[in-house]
């Protein structure tokens, strides 16, 4: 990988790598995981330099269409997992 003044290339090449949405394990209905995803990918296009936007309008969104009760993480350098109890 060439380097350049700044190390642009190199930022340029790991948000590349990173550019897609990845679900690795869902419980959710394929219409509903599909919208999903676009609203994810459309946030973040929308409001790249501004996550707290993103998760907003996701979490806005998610609410209104399937409900409330939805929580949304966006961020850098980070894992999580989120499991729903399911009441007896």
């Amino acid at each position: 990988m060439a380097e350049t003044v700044d190390g642009k290339k190199e930022d340029a090449d790991y948000k590349r790598v990173q550019s897609f949405p990845l679900i690795r394990h869902t419980d959710m209905p394929e219409e509903m995981r599909v919208e999903t995803m676009e609203l994810c990918v459309t946030a973040c296009e929308k409001f790249a330099s501004n996550n707290e936007s993103a998760a907003k309008m996701i979490k806005e969104s998610m609410d209104k269409k399937f409900g409330s009760s939805w929580h949304v993480v966006i961020g850098e350098g980070f894992g999580f997992e989120i499991k729903k109890q399911n009441s007896s």
